[in-house]
């Protein structure tokens, strides 16, 4: 009899979750995408900081160095001036620019620095002249410079033994003169346009008839008549202001008689064009000039 062949069984085992390798399979295409992200981040860093002047560099250096405080210093705030009219050329900056919305543009970056550098040489030359002069020495307290957002700020201050008027007048002192005309001098080779202000202290007359209303913009044109004719250029004065005693000394008493000063600062581009726009926008003159400006006092 033969011999029976044992039964061969053929078993199929299905595997379960057969689209898992399907999802995993696409994983790549998002860590592509980082990269690519981050490749776009980095090249554009670069160009930013290739395109930035030195001046930008050294303040990013100088924020990792000294920490945020850095921001707070004098440079630093002027570095973040800076960034606000746009670092690179031709760019529009943080803060809007004159003519923004109407296809205007704000000076570039460029021509800032050079203008910014243009003012700290006439800071400069100035304060050397007040040094050097035997005559100017001795008002060098009187003396104070500074930048604000404007432009560039001179002030004349009276001192107790050393008043720029006599006695409430608007005529100058001898010395005054000088001190006017060494000023001239220097601000005539700048293009910016200048304006000039009266300040007076607290003290009050007894007449109604004539206030320190009258006085500081009295004070404002006398200083302005010899200014332009000891080197400022036709129509370089914008506008001539008098502030009585409204805007006292900062740290200092309405009375103090330092507050009794002569302030003339030369306009940014920036600040200048700022002002057309308003002028514009109130339907001012073409000029950009107030009325103020157009006064003989």
């Amino acid at each position: 009899m033969a011999e029976q062949q044992p039964e061969v069984k053929i078993i199929i085992k299905k595997k379960k979750g057969g689209h898992a390798a399907g999802h995993s399979g696409g994983a790549w295409k998002v860590a592509y995408a980082d990269l690519v992200t981050a490749m776009m981040a980095f090249f554009l860093l670069m160009w930013l900081l290739s395109s930035a002047s030195s001046s930008t560099k050294a303040s990013i250096s100088k924020h990792f160095q000294e920490g945020p405080g850095y921001w707070d210093t004098t440079a630093g705030k002027e570095m973040i001036e800076t960034y606000n009219k746009g670092i690179l050329p031709g760019g529009r900056g943080l803060s809007p620019k004159p003519g923004d919305g109407d296809g205007g543009q704000g000076p570039d970056a460029s021509a800032v620095e050079k203008e910014q550098k243009a003012m700290e040489e006439t800071k400069m030359a100035i304060e050397k002249a007040f040094k050097e002069d035997k005559l100017l020495q001795a008002f060098q307290d009187q003396l104070s410079m500074d930048f604000t957002e404007e432009g560039l700020r001179i002030q004349i201050q009276d001192k107790a033994m050393q008043v720029l008027f006599d006695s409430g007048s608007a005529k100058l002192k001898p010395y005054t003169l000088s001190i006017l005309k060494e000023i001239a001098q220097e601000l005539g080779k700048l293009p910016n346009h200048v304006v000039i202000g009266g300040h007076t202290d607290a003290q009050q007359y007894a007449s109604q008839a004539y206030t320190n209303w009258e006085l500081s913009s009295e004070r404002a044109n006398a200083a302005r008549r010899v200014l332009e004719a000891s080197g400022l250029r036709s129509n370089q004065v914008r506008r001539t202001t008098g502030y009585a005693e409204t805007l006292p000394l900062e740290g200092h008493e309405p009375k103090d008689p330092k507050n009794r000063r002569i302030s003339i600062v030369v306009l940014s581009s920036a600040t200048e064009q700022a002002e057309v726009q308003r002028q514009k926008s109130k339907g001012g003159r073409k000029d950009g000039k107030t009325e103020e400006a157009t006064k003989e006092g």
